[in-house]
């Protein structure tokens, strides 16, 4: 092919000429399709490459359009489907692969499939279909087509789908890829070859017998018998394709029934698998891919621990003459030492669905976004993300290889999801969204304090939403956040920290001083009082969701007013400044110009006066923190005495209420 410079022009560049041929292809690259026909170079693999036909179009990484990604998309909606066995509860790495599963069925508005593969009868766990039903409601996967909601490709339990097995079982045996074996796992071959070996193949060369023998064997002479395949021809040198690992290569078996030749090549997959045991059940692999089938599964996503078994699956498909769906194998979940998740890590993370949400109190949105997270390459730069953002944002990319799984990023999302429902709460001025939390949370305290629990005379719901509201960004656990905010619900005096001499460096302000402050404050100060002089407020734009403020945040806004006011009200008491002109205000202020006003008519420095209400500002704010709340951190002070109430306020300051005072 001859490719000839550019020209170049004082105009414009002019594209490199090529030849018809190549521009065609380059064309064509976009939209290329994998297809079962075969080239002069993939003579050897078309029979198994991935073929969806123009359903399946694979839109390129490399595509033109860069406003969106949209790496591996089929263009047409996916149907796709989660294939649990109830044999016992629901770990996390099952619900990510199903995740996925919903994921690529919705973001596609495709369909998701539930089916319950429940041939293994010895192993089921009474209860492990119902709750594996109710994590995935709860964890907001509802399912398209399957138990409990029905659909036109049912039954979608394979102890109820038997007959379809031998059906098809059937369709496989001569002249087909399948022959019936009557080897028992009782009987030891005659060669020496180790009884391990012997009972998990044929050692009896049953695909050789005649199909009238075979079938008057099992039927007129009723001997038992397992249905098996054979194995393709030059099956070693097939490779099988991945979404996510490009081509597979079949792995080779131990040898059973006949010993590995010199040349390695006869012991592969010498033992033929069996697709139906004796007592007539399906083995998993026949099944799986008999469903998959029959229920139209166009992508099948699921632990690269299944990969080796993809070969087998693909061979399958070719022995029905099948189109096999897009497999997309996904790397394990392993613990911070590398090691695969067990039941329980050793960090005590609970991994079972249940657990973690009984036990550890993880939100569904919280669980689906970290699990997303593991393997997935997210293409935004925030994690924080419910179920409709991963919808939306979802594609194929996954990394290769497999995720470790880490405690802080699934705690990190707890608190940004919580502080989200807590936004949203404000927003509606409902607590509906925070109604789990606050139940749990009650529990905890009803157990923390079994008498009486402090909430302001109203329902502990609605003051344990209160603290909710104030404190939105720290809850991971109910326990933790009980902790965390135990002075709310039950005061301990001797929690709270000795007095300090001074509680700052620069004007020495003394817990005396800062009690008689509070006492004065708290005995005198009119907090109903209406705002004035604004003057000095720093300029900003429309104050921030001003339409969602609470009565905690109006509270809390009328305690940091007053504190203001009585500060500046305290430094300048010595000198002859009216306190009208003293701002008293909501907003932040700009402290350099109200000390430059009040200089005028003080002898002390603009400077000095700046300096003195810094520190008394500071000295206050650590001051009541103990007093009122042991020291911990949480919501602002203001919020913590609009919360505790006038009276709480009083009695952990040892104030003497006024007779006449009745609240803030």
């Amino acid at each position: 092919m001859l490719v000839v410079p550019t020209l170049k022009s004082s105009a414009k560049s002019v594209e490199p000429w090529i030849c018809a041929s190549c521009l065609q292809h380059r064309q064509r690259l976009p939209l290329r399709r994998f297809s079962r026909a075969s080239t002069r170079t993939t003579a050897r693999r078309s029979q198994y490459a991935v073929s969806r036909g123009p359903q399946q179009r694979l839109v390129s990484s490399d595509s033109s359009s860069t406003s969106q990604r949209n790496y591996k998309l089929p263009d047409t909606p996916a149907r796709t489907r989660f294939a649990p066995s109830p044999t016992g509860y629901m770990h996390i790495g099952g619900l990510r692969t199903a995740l996925f599963s919903y994921l690529l069925a919705k973001r596609t508005e495709g369909q998701f499939l539930l089916r319950i593969e429940d041939t293994d009868q010895k192993r089921l766990v009474p209860d492990a279909e119902e709750r594996l039903c109710q994590d995935l409601r709860w964890a907001g996967l509802q399912w398209d087509e399957g138990p409990q909601v029905g659909g036109s490709h049912g039954p979608y339990k394979q102890s109820e789908r038997t007959h379809i097995y031998q059906e098809h079982a059937k369709q496989l045996l001569d002249p087909g890829p399948a022959y019936r074996c009557f080897c028992t796992p009782q009987t030891t071959a005659s060669n020496g070859i180790k009884a391990a070996y012997v009972t998990s193949g044929c050692y009896q060369d049953c695909s050789s017998l005649p199909a009238e023998q075979a079938e008057d064997f099992a039927l007129d002479q009723a001997k038992p018998y397992t249905i098996r395949l054979k194995p393709p021809p030059n099956a070693h040198k097939r490779v099988y394709n991945d979404l996510i690992y490009g081509r597979i290569q079949r792995l080779k078996r131990s040898p059973s029934g006949n010993p590995v030749s010199d040349d390695g090549d006869a012991g592969i997959d010498a033992a033929d698998t069996i697709l139906v045991k004796s007592d007539g059940t399906p083995t998993y692999h026949f099944a799986n891919v008999v469903d998959d089938h029959l229920m139209r599964i166009t992508h099948v996503i699921r632990g690269s621990e299944w990969m080796a078994s993809t070969p087998l699956h693909y061979d399958l498909y070719s022995a029905f003459g099948w189109t096999p769906p897009t497999f997309a194998h996904v790397g394990l979940l392993l613990d911070e030492t590398k090691a695969k998740l067990s039941k329980r890590s050793d960090s005590g993370l609970v991994l079972d669905v249940k657990g973690m949400q009984e036990q550890q109190g993880i939100l569904p949105e919280v669980l689906c976004n970290f699990l997303a997270l593991l393997g997935w390459s997210n293409p935004g730069r925030n994690d924080v993300m419910e179920m409709r953002e991963l919808v939306r944002d979802f594609d194929l990319k996954f990394t290769k290889g497999n995720s470790v799984v880490k405690n802080e990023k699934l705690w990190y999302l707890q608190k940004q999801h919580v502080a989200r429902r807590c936004e949203v709460a404000r927003e509606t001025k409902s607590l509906e969204t925070l109604k789990g939390l606050i139940d749990a949370v009650g529990s905890k305290v009803r157990q923390a304090f079994p008498g009486p629990v402090h909430t302001r005379g109203q329902s502990l719901e609605a003051y344990i939403g209160e603290v909710f509201l104030a404190d939105s960004k720290s809850y991971s656990t109910p326990q933790h956040y009980v902790d965390r905010n135990r002075y709310f619900f039950h005061f301990d005096a001797s929690e709270v920290p000795a007095e300090a001499e001074t509680y700052d460096k620069d004007v020495h302000i003394t817990a005396g001083a800062l009690s008689k402050f509070m006492a004065d404050l708290l005995a005198h100060f009119d907090f109903a009082q209406p705002y004035r002089d604004s003057r000095f407020a720093v300029p900003k734009p429309e104050r921030e969701n001003e339409a969602v403020l609470n009565p905690t945040d109006v509270a809390s806004s009328q305690m940091h007013a007053a504190m203001h006011y009585q500060i500046w009200q305290t430094i300048i008491a010595s000198t002859n400044t009216g306190t009208e002109d003293i701002p008293l205000t909501d907003r932040p202020v700009d402290v350099q110009a109200v000390a430059a006003h009040l200089n005028k008519s003080t002898d002390c420095p603009t400077d000095e006066l700046v300096k003195q209400y810094k520190s008394w500002n500071k000295a206050l704010m650590r001051y009541l923190r103990e007093k009122l709340s042991y020291g911990l951190p949480g919501p602002g002070v203001g919020a913590i005495m609009a919360i505790l109430g006038y009276e709480e306020c009083c009695r952990r300051l040892g104030v003497k209420m006024d007779a006449g005072k009745s609240g803030w």
